[in-house]
């Protein structure tokens, strides 16, 4: 055998294969990687009435509150009546008149939409010349992350104007010592019966101005019990626990999907 075909027969042995993905590999990998990029979403989207947590550390909620006045089943009752005559023919009230509420706070304007909590307090009309109210409520959330924790809103809600501002003026659980505003908005009249839109922007104080020994809200994981350091373990777990379990969820779903993609 003469060199160069000695050469040749060498060279022939050491050529490396290249081994290419069967078409079936590529599909099951593509499919494995949009299930995973699905689920990821899900993972981290905020629960339903959070729309955003903004760099600032401002948290906007947005839900709308169903204030019913008429039929058998009431959520705003009337408890005082002023003296005097109606000067806010479209609310049917006149100054003075003050009005109970309990009312549902749902994820979409349809009243059986998923309910996210409700808005306790009052109103009452404070103009002499128009539909002004007053109102003092606390809206209290019973779903998701923030479920117990409470937001108390104060404010002026002038019914005339498209959108009204209201102060955020404190809360607790989650919402301890929260402050912002809401934009009012009314999306529907039927009757006295109102559909009111919220979105509620706020930002709650700086945990090391908390006293440590301070007891903790039930909405925040703890049964109340006080003690050195004891509130501040609670309410750390309390903001933690959620982001913890995302990330355990989403590192099982990286293993599980990531074991297809060996061909």
């Amino acid at each position: 055998m003469d060199r160069s075909e000695h050469h040749k027969q060498s060279a022939a042995r050491f050529q490396p294969k290249i081994l290419l993905p069967t078409m079936a590999a590529v599909k099951a990998t593509s499919a494995a990687a949009a299930v995973f990029l699905l689920l990821l979403a899900v993972l981290v989207a905020p629960p339903a009435g959070v729309l955003a947590a903004d760099d600032d550390g401002t948290t906007h909620l947005s839900f709308f509150m169903h204030d019913i006045v008429s039929g058998s089943n009431p959520t705003a009752v009337q408890v005082i009546k002023g003296p005097g005559s109606t000067t806010a023919p479209a609310l049917g009230m006149s100054f003075g008149d003050t009005t109970v509420v309990d009312d549902a706070l749902t994820e979409t304007s349809s009243p059986t939409s998923a309910a996210l909590g409700r808005m306790q307090g009052f109103y009452m009309l404070s103009s002499q010349s128009g539909p002004v109210l007053m109102v003092c409520a606390n809206l209290l959330l019973t779903s998701g992350d923030h479920n117990g924790s409470t937001i108390a809103v104060l404010g002026r809600d002038d019914t005339a104007a498209d959108v009204r501002e209201l102060a955020v003026v404190g809360g607790t659980g989650k919402f301890r010592m929260a402050s912002g505003y809401v934009l009012w908005k009314t999306s529907s009249m039927k009757g006295a019966d109102a559909t009111v839109q919220l979105d509620v922007y706020l930002t709650t104080g700086n945990g090391t101005t908390i006293d440590a020994a301070a007891p903790v809200s039930p909405a925040d994981g703890s049964s109340g019990s006080s003690g050195s350091g004891s509130g501040s373990k609670a309410s750390s777990g309390a903001r933690t626990g959620g982001g913890w379990v995302r990330a355990c969820a989403v590192a099982v779903v990286v293993a599980v999907v990531g074991s297809s993609w060996v061909w």
